[in-house]
């Protein structure tokens, strides 16, 4: 939706500047003393913001969406999809293939710990720093492959029981 509508203001902004660029060619420049438009004086703030201005907001905008690319990717289909277990692999290995490099490293660390960590330790022992492990646990709770519980002043995560195989 984001993209649609900056996409939307850059395109529209380059058409008014196009516009504005057209008079101002044809009308004898700033000074308008031309042929279009009647012939009459054209006052240079007309010309600012037929060209100038949608050209400068066109440009910021493009910037804007460079610079800060839309973060809410679409969910992958191993995302969406549970993994598929293939005959003889545990269902943990199944969650591993499908997870990326760092996933993987930040939950073989909380199952080597026995499937509970403090966030502070796995981001020590893992190397991460404080928002890439932050942003890792995000993605791996959304999956509902982990969950975290407020610990003082960090949290408390624990792998998920199905992916342990404990019952209740």
């Amino acid at each position: 939706m984001q993209s649609k509508a900056l996409t939307f203001i850059v395109i529209f902004a380059f058409v008014i500047s196009t516009l504005g660029l057209l008079f101002f060619a044809f009308d004898g420049g700033f000074s308008g003393r031309g042929h279009g438009m009647g012939g009459g004086e054209l006052p240079r703030s007309l010309w600012l913001v037929l060209f100038v201005v949608p050209l400068f907001v066109a440009f910021s905008v493009l910037g804007y969406s460079l610079t800060f690319p839309n973060l809410s990717v679409e969910k992958s289909k191993e995302e969406t999809s549970p993994p598929i277990v293939k005959k003889g692999e545990s269902t943990l290995d199944a969650v591993l293939r499908v997870l990326n490099d760092d996933e993987r490293k930040v939950t073989e660390t909380l199952i080597g710990e026995g499937g509970t960590m403090l966030q502070k330790d796995i981001r020590w022992k893992t190397g991460f720093s404080r928002v890439k492990t932050h942003r890792i646990l995000f993605r791996l709770a959304k999956r509902g492959i982990v969950s975290a519980e407020k610990y003082y002043n960090t949290n408390k995560i624990v792998l998920a029981r199905w992916l342990t195989g404990e019952k209740k």
